[in-house]
């Protein structure tokens, strides 16, 4: 009986470029233009300034763009990089299933792998869209659990999509892919201890995921081996990151091939933790129905639990605050918007907003909680000075595939993610390179190499 490790690995090698459907495609290539543009805007961020630093000290091989800066690095290290900047903004892709960023570590994985080993643009798109389906699989198996043990799904699993990534770039045989998958899942990691004081570290985990994915596959093809048992091993992936024994270990290989989970994989519209994007939903709503911050007598949010989100009604800092339930909707509520400029050190300390955040409460509901993560049940409920009570139900937000608002129709979202990534270039500075990056991205099909790209995102 092949090892979970070997039946992704067969699945991979069945999916070839040549068969792969347009939609598939298509799907791959708005997930790279997605990412592409939050890590340039990320470049931007102050978390990204350290790792910059310390890619300019340590990386003397210049094989990969390091994207914003106009410098090289080895593979290994832009991936770190660029993946660290993906995930400054918290504007990266979610997959809601599988509570994971694929886009944040697989992207840079895959275009670093593929600008070192001058592979095809269609190469880049296989390795995303692969690198994407095995790494959400493989959170899938956990239903969001792992966050109740301190571990972040996006670093854990992220190992396994990026060393799936740069294999197909290297060209991997099915022995060294295999390896390699042993290799970068004894490299995974990722702990939530970033809600303590709000500090940094979550960033560098989709970073961290990239570089050891390329780390993986790079060893494995110079011959390093790595367990094929490293899922289900009884020292294996699935063992020790398991919360209380739970795993669904079907849910790795259930339809693989046919039914791809991948294409489940949502788009940010606000910058703040996807758990609290129903609820931003549902605040905007009502201020675009006309209710404002100081018709609010009080605010009651009912929500599943993640052990992610905080419930403070005063956030200390602005990674605090794309967490906090109550500045976030309140914000909404307030501003009638939340972007970038609602989220700095300035803007998080707005009297307004604060004044109202003191007066939103917050419950973890059982009975939501048992639908999650399949669905993101999340219910606010208004009372306004009036004595009117407003009551506003969603179960899974905009920017996913599966909102209302799409009925099965993907292209509205793509639109959506193109104005997204004009929007967020203009506002950070980099409005200029909106329609090369546009171009580059849709010519990645016929495209002899990503050197297009790469010079989109220098």
């Amino acid at each position: 009986m092949p090892t979970l490790a070997e039946q992704l690995v067969d699945f991979v090698a069945a999916t070839r470029e040549d068969a792969l459907a347009p939609a598939l495609l298509d799907a791959a290539s708005i997930y790279v233009l997605d990412l592409a543009a939050v890590a340039l805007a990320g470049s931007t961020a102050d978390s990204t300034r350290p790792v910059l630093a310390l890619v300019r000290e340590t990386s003397s091989r210049g094989e990969a763009t390091v994207y914003g800066t106009g410098r090289v690095a080895s593979a290994a290290d832009a991936a770190l990089a660029n993946g660290t900047m993906a995930h400054a903004l918290e504007l990266d892709d979610d997959h809601r299933i599988g509570t994971v960023h694929p886009g944040a570590v697989v992207v840079p994985a895959a275009l670093a792998a593929c600008e070192a080993a001058g592979a095809s643009g269609a190469t880049l798109l296989r390795g995303v869209l692969l690198g994407y389906e095995v790494m959400c699989r493989i959170g899938e198996a956990f239903g969001g659990r792992q966050f109740y043990t301190g571990f972040h799904p996006t670093g854990t699993c992220g190992v396994f999509g990026a060393a799936v990534a740069a294999g197909v770039a290297f060209g991997l045989d099915r022995v060294a892919l295999v390896r390699a998958l042993g290799i970068a899942g004894t490299q995974a990691s990722g702990l939530a201890e970033w809600r303590t004081d709000g500090s940094w570290i979550k960033r560098l985990h989709p970073g961290r995921a990239a570089q050891s994915g390329v780390l993986a596959a790079r060893l494995a093809r110079h011959g390093f081996t790595g367990p094929a048992t490293i899922l289900e091993g009884p020292s294996g992936f699935l063992q020790a990151f398991s919360h209380e024994g739970y795993v669904e270990r079907e849910a790795i290989t259930r339809n693989l091939g046919t039914e791809f989970r991948a294409l489940l994989t949502a788009f940010k519209p606000y910058p703040c933790c996807r758990f609290s994007h129903g609820a931003v939903d549902l605040a905007l709503d009502l201020h675009r129905e006309g209710i404002r911050a100081g018709q609010v007598r009080a605010a009651h949010l009912r929500i599943y639990k993640t052990d992610i989100l905080n419930y403070l009604q005063r956030p200390p800092t602005p990674v605090d605050a794309q967490f906090c339930l109550p500045f976030l909707v309140a914000t909404a509520l307030t501003r009638g918007r939340v972007g970038l400029a609602d989220l700095t050190a300035t803007a998080i300390g707005d009297p307004d907003v604060l004044d109202l955040a003191a007066r939103i409460t917050v419950e973890e509901d059982p009975g939501f909680t048992a639908q999650y993560p399949e669905r993101y049940p999340t219910e606010l409920r208004v009372t306004t000075t009036d004595g009117r009570e407003i009551t506003r139900f969603s179960d899974c937000p905009r920017g996913d595939p599966e909102a209302p608002e799409y009925h099965g129709d993907r292209a509205p979202l793509h639109r959506q993610v193109e104005d997204k990534v004009r929007g967020l270039l203009d506002e950070t500075g980099f409005g200029a390179r909106a329609e090369p990056l546009l171009r580059a991205v849709r010519a990645l099909r016929g495209a002899p190499d990503v050197s297009a790209l790469a010079a989109a995102l220098a």
